[in-house]
Protein backbone atom coordinates (compact mmCIF):
# COMPACT_ATOMS: atom_id res chain seq x y z
CA UNK A 1 0.00 0.00 0.00
CA UNK A 2 1.65 3.69 -1.08
CA UNK A 3 1.21 5.60 1.61
CA UNK A 4 0.50 9.61 0.25
CA UNK A 5 -0.04 12.79 2.54
CA UNK A 6 -1.22 16.04 1.17
CA UNK A 7 1.29 17.74 3.08
CA UNK A 8 5.21 17.38 2.32
CA UNK A 9 6.13 14.68 4.53
CA UNK A 10 8.85 12.61 5.07
CA UNK A 11 8.05 10.00 2.27
CA UNK A 12 6.74 13.17 0.08
CA UNK A 13 7.00 11.49 -4.02
CA UNK A 14 10.40 12.14 -6.19
CA UNK A 15 11.36 15.23 -7.26
CA UNK A 16 14.08 16.97 -9.59
CA UNK A 17 17.68 15.93 -8.02
CA UNK A 18 18.97 19.31 -7.44
CA UNK A 19 15.48 19.93 -5.46
CA UNK A 20 15.10 16.16 -3.74
CA UNK A 21 14.90 16.88 0.22
CA UNK A 22 16.45 13.97 2.41
CA UNK A 23 13.83 12.49 5.22
CA UNK A 24 14.30 14.19 8.25
CA UNK A 25 16.28 12.26 10.36
CA UNK A 26 14.93 11.67 14.26
CA UNK A 27 16.70 11.88 17.56
CA UNK A 28 16.92 8.25 18.67
CA UNK A 29 14.86 9.22 22.09
CA UNK A 30 12.13 10.93 20.05
CA UNK A 31 12.01 7.73 17.36
CA UNK A 32 11.95 5.67 20.72
CA UNK A 33 8.47 7.54 22.04
CA UNK A 34 7.11 8.02 18.23
CA UNK A 35 7.58 3.95 18.15
CA UNK A 36 6.21 3.09 21.50
CA UNK A 37 3.25 5.64 21.33
CA UNK A 38 2.19 4.74 17.74
CA UNK A 39 2.56 0.69 18.34
CA UNK A 40 -0.49 1.65 21.67
CA UNK A 41 -2.21 3.19 18.87
CA UNK A 42 -2.03 1.11 16.19
CA UNK A 43 -3.33 -1.74 18.53
CA UNK A 44 -6.27 0.03 19.94
CA UNK A 45 -7.08 1.07 16.57
CA UNK A 46 -6.97 -2.42 15.08
CA UNK A 47 -9.01 -3.89 18.31
CA UNK A 48 -11.89 -1.48 17.94
CA UNK A 49 -12.08 -2.14 14.01
CA UNK A 50 -12.46 -5.54 15.12
CA UNK A 51 -15.39 -4.97 17.01
CA UNK A 52 -17.31 -2.77 14.36
CA UNK A 53 -16.73 -5.30 12.28
CA UNK A 54 -18.19 -8.04 14.94
CA UNK A 55 -21.00 -5.32 15.07
CA UNK A 56 -21.81 -4.66 11.57
CA UNK A 57 -20.84 -8.09 9.97
CA UNK A 58 -18.60 -6.55 7.69
CA UNK A 59 -14.46 -6.48 6.70
CA UNK A 60 -13.40 -2.76 7.54
CA UNK A 61 -9.77 -2.89 6.69
CA UNK A 62 -7.51 -0.08 7.55
CA UNK A 63 -10.37 3.01 7.03
CA UNK A 64 -12.94 2.84 9.74
CA UNK A 65 -13.47 6.38 9.05
CA UNK A 66 -14.92 5.39 6.03
CA UNK A 67 -17.28 2.79 6.95
CA UNK A 68 -18.26 4.90 9.56
CA UNK A 69 -19.73 7.68 7.38
CA UNK A 70 -21.12 5.90 5.01
CA UNK A 71 -22.98 3.58 7.78
CA UNK A 72 -24.34 6.19 10.08
CA UNK A 73 -23.62 10.27 9.71
CA UNK A 74 -24.16 10.69 13.39
CA UNK A 75 -21.71 8.54 14.46
CA UNK A 76 -18.88 10.52 11.97
CA UNK A 77 -19.94 13.33 13.61
CA UNK A 78 -18.77 11.79 17.11
CA UNK A 79 -15.82 10.59 15.19
CA UNK A 80 -14.98 13.74 13.87
CA UNK A 81 -15.68 16.01 16.97
CA UNK A 82 -13.24 13.57 19.01
CA UNK A 83 -10.46 13.67 16.29
CA UNK A 84 -10.53 17.55 15.84
CA UNK A 85 -10.85 17.96 19.62
CA UNK A 86 -7.89 15.45 20.17
CA UNK A 87 -5.78 17.38 17.62
CA UNK A 88 -6.73 20.68 19.42
CA UNK A 89 -5.68 19.20 22.47
CA UNK A 90 -2.07 17.83 21.14
CA UNK A 91 -1.46 21.58 19.91
CA UNK A 92 -1.49 22.42 23.68
CA UNK A 93 -0.12 19.14 25.01
CA UNK A 94 1.97 17.42 22.72
CA UNK A 95 2.55 14.71 25.68
CA UNK A 96 -0.83 13.70 26.81
CA UNK A 97 -0.63 10.63 29.76
CA UNK A 98 -1.52 7.60 27.78
CA UNK A 99 -4.93 6.43 28.97
CA UNK A 100 -5.70 2.70 28.53
CA UNK A 101 -8.46 1.98 26.43
CA UNK A 102 -10.97 -0.81 27.70
CA UNK A 103 -12.58 -2.11 24.50
CA UNK A 104 -14.25 -4.46 26.07
CA UNK A 105 -16.56 -2.70 27.63
CA UNK A 106 -17.39 -0.16 25.37
CA UNK A 107 -20.78 0.99 23.61
CA UNK A 108 -20.62 1.44 19.58
CA UNK A 109 -20.82 5.61 20.33
CA UNK A 110 -17.92 5.19 22.48
CA UNK A 111 -16.07 2.77 19.80
CA UNK A 112 -16.88 5.73 17.00
CA UNK A 113 -15.55 8.58 19.32
CA UNK A 114 -12.58 6.22 20.66
CA UNK A 115 -11.69 5.49 16.73
CA UNK A 116 -11.70 9.27 16.19
CA UNK A 117 -9.45 9.85 19.46
CA UNK A 118 -6.94 7.73 17.58
CA UNK A 119 -6.90 9.23 14.17
CA UNK A 120 -6.47 12.41 15.83
CA UNK A 121 -3.10 11.87 17.38
CA UNK A 122 -1.77 10.02 14.53
CA UNK A 123 -1.95 12.65 12.46
CA UNK A 124 -0.87 15.14 14.69
CA UNK A 125 2.02 13.11 15.07
CA UNK A 126 3.03 13.11 11.90
CA UNK A 127 0.54 10.16 9.96
CA UNK A 128 1.99 6.88 9.56
CA UNK A 129 4.69 8.00 7.34
CA UNK A 130 6.35 9.09 10.37
CA UNK A 131 6.04 6.18 12.21
CA UNK A 132 7.66 3.54 9.58
CA UNK A 133 10.20 6.55 9.23
CA UNK A 134 11.41 6.48 13.09
CA UNK A 135 10.69 2.56 12.77
CA UNK A 136 13.40 2.29 9.78
CA UNK A 137 15.68 4.32 11.29
CA UNK A 138 15.54 2.41 14.87
CA UNK A 139 16.76 -0.75 12.73
CA UNK A 140 19.37 0.71 11.06
CA UNK A 141 22.77 -0.61 12.33
CA UNK A 142 23.99 3.15 12.07
CA UNK A 143 21.89 3.04 15.48
CA UNK A 144 22.74 -0.27 16.35
CA UNK A 145 19.06 -1.34 16.29
CA UNK A 146 19.17 -4.10 15.01
CA UNK A 147 18.62 -6.73 17.98
CA UNK A 148 19.17 -9.98 16.09
CA UNK A 149 22.74 -9.37 16.06
CA UNK A 150 22.55 -10.71 19.85
CA UNK A 151 20.60 -13.77 18.76
CA UNK A 152 23.40 -14.50 15.60
CA UNK A 153 25.88 -14.20 18.12
CA UNK A 154 24.88 -16.63 20.27
CA UNK A 155 23.09 -19.17 17.79
CA UNK A 156 27.05 -19.18 16.43
CA UNK A 157 28.82 -19.45 20.01
CA UNK A 158 26.38 -22.55 20.17
CA UNK A 159 27.48 -23.90 17.13
CA UNK A 160 24.01 -23.58 15.53
CA UNK A 161 23.98 -25.69 12.59
CA UNK A 162 20.99 -27.33 11.72
CA UNK A 163 20.06 -28.37 8.34
CA UNK A 164 17.15 -26.24 6.50
CA UNK A 165 16.51 -24.72 9.98
CA UNK A 166 13.68 -21.79 9.07
CA UNK A 167 12.55 -19.08 11.96
CA UNK A 168 9.37 -17.11 12.62
CA UNK A 169 10.18 -13.18 13.42
CA UNK A 170 7.39 -11.48 15.09
CA UNK A 171 7.52 -7.61 14.85
CA UNK A 172 9.62 -7.14 11.56
CA UNK A 173 10.67 -3.96 10.78
CA UNK A 174 13.46 -4.47 8.50
CA UNK A 175 13.64 -7.97 6.30
CA UNK A 176 17.21 -7.72 5.62
CA UNK A 177 18.22 -7.80 9.47
CA UNK A 178 20.89 -10.03 10.55
CA UNK A 179 18.18 -13.24 11.28
CA UNK A 180 17.31 -12.77 7.73
CA UNK A 181 20.87 -12.79 6.06
CA UNK A 182 23.47 -14.79 8.57
CA UNK A 183 23.15 -18.10 6.56
CA UNK A 184 22.01 -20.40 9.60
CA UNK A 185 18.17 -20.26 8.58
CA UNK A 186 16.80 -21.89 5.12
CA UNK A 187 13.97 -19.74 5.53
CA UNK A 188 12.62 -16.58 7.94
CA UNK A 189 8.75 -15.74 7.89
CA UNK A 190 8.72 -12.16 8.69
CA UNK A 191 5.65 -10.87 10.30
CA UNK A 192 4.09 -7.40 11.83
CA UNK A 193 1.07 -5.49 12.26
CA UNK A 194 1.69 -2.88 10.03
CA UNK A 195 4.43 -3.86 7.24
CA UNK A 196 6.49 -1.66 5.58
CA UNK A 197 7.86 -3.76 3.35
CA UNK A 198 6.11 -6.62 0.60
CA UNK A 199 8.75 -9.39 1.96
CA UNK A 200 7.23 -8.85 5.54
CA UNK A 201 3.89 -10.50 6.36
CA UNK A 202 1.07 -8.29 7.74
CA UNK A 203 -0.46 -10.18 10.19
CA UNK A 204 -1.16 -10.79 13.99
CA UNK A 205 0.33 -13.85 15.86
CA UNK A 206 -2.95 -13.87 17.69
CA UNK A 207 -4.98 -14.58 14.11
CA UNK A 208 -1.76 -16.66 12.28
CA UNK A 209 -3.51 -20.30 11.51
CA UNK A 210 -2.47 -22.46 13.87
CA UNK A 211 0.24 -25.31 12.46
CA UNK A 212 -1.53 -27.80 11.11
CA UNK A 213 2.05 -30.12 11.12
CA UNK A 214 5.82 -29.82 11.87
CA UNK A 215 5.91 -28.84 8.60
CA UNK A 216 4.36 -25.39 9.80
CA UNK A 217 6.04 -25.16 12.70
CA UNK A 218 9.60 -23.13 13.63
CA UNK A 219 13.09 -24.37 14.67
CA UNK A 220 13.40 -20.72 16.56
CA UNK A 221 11.42 -18.00 16.96
CA UNK A 222 11.99 -14.56 17.70
CA UNK A 223 10.25 -11.96 19.70
CA UNK A 224 11.90 -8.83 20.34
CA UNK A 225 10.19 -5.93 21.68
CA UNK A 226 7.30 -6.98 20.94
CA UNK A 227 5.21 -8.27 24.52
CA UNK A 228 5.49 -4.75 25.76
CA UNK A 229 3.37 -3.54 23.07
CA UNK A 230 0.61 -5.76 23.95
CA UNK A 231 -2.04 -3.79 25.79
CA UNK A 232 -3.13 -6.01 28.79
CA UNK A 233 -1.02 -8.00 30.82
CA UNK A 234 -3.38 -10.94 30.09
CA UNK A 235 -2.88 -10.90 26.23
CA UNK A 236 0.78 -10.60 26.74
CA UNK A 237 -0.07 -14.17 28.67
CA UNK A 238 -2.18 -15.73 25.56
CA UNK A 239 0.55 -14.42 23.09
CA UNK A 240 3.26 -16.44 25.43
CA UNK A 241 1.44 -19.12 25.34
CA UNK A 242 0.34 -19.04 21.88
CA UNK A 243 3.99 -18.74 20.79
CA UNK A 244 4.48 -22.64 21.83
CA UNK A 245 2.56 -23.64 18.95
CA UNK A 246 4.39 -22.70 16.71
CA UNK A 247 7.82 -24.36 17.57
CA UNK A 248 8.86 -27.88 16.64
CA UNK A 249 8.35 -30.28 19.22
CA UNK A 250 10.02 -29.59 22.43
CA UNK A 251 12.07 -33.33 21.65
CA UNK A 252 14.04 -31.26 19.20
CA UNK A 253 15.09 -28.31 21.35
CA UNK A 254 13.28 -25.11 19.66
CA UNK A 255 14.44 -21.95 20.81
CA UNK A 256 12.62 -18.48 21.48
CA UNK A 257 14.49 -14.69 20.91
CA UNK A 258 12.71 -12.65 23.64
CA UNK A 259 13.58 -9.14 24.22
CA UNK A 260 12.17 -6.64 26.77
CA UNK A 261 12.90 -3.05 26.93
CA UNK A 262 15.28 -3.12 30.30
CA UNK A 263 13.12 -1.33 32.69
CA UNK A 264 10.30 -4.13 32.45
CA UNK A 265 12.48 -6.54 34.39
CA UNK A 266 14.71 -4.32 36.55
CA UNK A 267 11.82 -1.32 37.05
CA UNK A 268 8.30 -2.76 37.38
CA UNK A 269 5.95 -3.32 40.83
CA UNK A 270 4.91 -6.63 39.18
CA UNK A 271 7.50 -8.11 37.33
CA UNK A 272 11.55 -8.49 37.21
CA UNK A 273 13.91 -11.26 35.96
CA UNK A 274 13.06 -13.85 38.88
CA UNK A 275 9.61 -13.60 37.87
CA UNK A 276 10.37 -13.58 34.04
CA UNK A 277 12.67 -16.86 35.05
CA UNK A 278 9.35 -18.47 36.82
CA UNK A 279 6.92 -17.43 33.76
CA UNK A 280 9.22 -19.09 31.13
CA UNK A 281 10.00 -22.15 33.22
CA UNK A 282 6.36 -22.46 34.08
CA UNK A 283 6.10 -22.38 30.10
CA UNK A 284 8.46 -25.60 29.54
CA UNK A 285 11.64 -22.59 28.44
CA UNK A 286 14.90 -22.97 29.65
CA UNK A 287 17.29 -20.05 29.34
CA UNK A 288 21.04 -20.79 27.85
CA UNK A 289 21.40 -17.22 27.29
CA UNK A 290 20.94 -13.50 28.62
CA UNK A 291 22.39 -10.09 28.63
CA UNK A 292 21.66 -6.44 29.54
CA UNK A 293 22.32 -3.45 28.00
CA UNK A 294 21.59 0.00 28.64
CA UNK A 295 18.10 -0.09 27.32
CA UNK A 296 17.47 -3.83 26.62
CA UNK A 297 17.21 -7.37 28.27
CA UNK A 298 17.65 -9.77 26.14
CA UNK A 299 17.44 -13.78 26.65
CA UNK A 300 17.65 -16.99 24.40
CA UNK A 301 15.56 -19.68 25.65
CA UNK A 302 15.28 -23.07 24.68
CA UNK A 303 12.07 -24.88 24.68
CA UNK A 304 12.41 -28.85 26.37
CA UNK A 305 8.49 -29.75 27.79
CA UNK A 306 5.17 -29.81 27.14
CA UNK A 307 3.03 -27.80 29.92
CA UNK A 308 -1.03 -27.85 30.37
CA UNK A 309 -3.06 -25.23 28.67
CA UNK A 310 -4.15 -24.61 32.25
CA UNK A 311 -1.38 -23.04 33.50
CA UNK A 312 -1.95 -20.05 35.75
CA UNK A 313 0.26 -17.41 36.41
CA UNK A 314 -1.08 -14.34 38.68
CA UNK A 315 -0.42 -10.84 39.07
CA UNK A 316 1.54 -9.93 42.20
CA UNK A 317 3.56 -7.07 43.78
CA UNK A 318 6.98 -7.55 43.96
CA UNK A 319 8.44 -4.14 44.31
CA UNK A 320 6.88 -1.30 45.76
CA UNK A 321 7.92 2.52 44.78
CA UNK A 322 5.99 5.37 43.33
CA UNK A 323 8.81 5.30 40.20
CA UNK A 324 8.05 1.80 39.18
CA UNK A 325 5.98 0.81 36.33
CA UNK A 326 3.27 -1.57 35.97
CA UNK A 327 4.43 -4.05 33.13
CA UNK A 328 3.80 -7.30 33.97
CA UNK A 329 2.39 -10.37 32.34
CA UNK A 330 -0.08 -13.12 33.68
CA UNK A 331 -2.04 -15.98 32.54
CA UNK A 332 -5.74 -16.75 34.10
Amino acid sequence: MILRNKKKGLLAGKRALSSQKRPKVLKPLRARQLIRRFHVLLKYKSQLTKKLEKIWKCNIESDPAKYIKERNHRLFELFEQARLHTIETLLVNKSPPETVINTDSLQLDEICQELGRIEGEIEKRGGLEVYQAASVQGQSSQRGGDSSKKLVEWLKELGYNKKNAVALEIGCLNSRNLISTCGLFSKVVKIDLHSQEPEILEQDLMERPLPKSAAEQFDLISCSLVVNFVPYPHLRGQMMRRIIHFLKPYSQKPYLFFVLPLPCVINSRYFDEDRLSELMGALGFECIRHHKSQKLAYYLYQWERMVSDKLKFPKKELHKGTKRNNFCIIMS
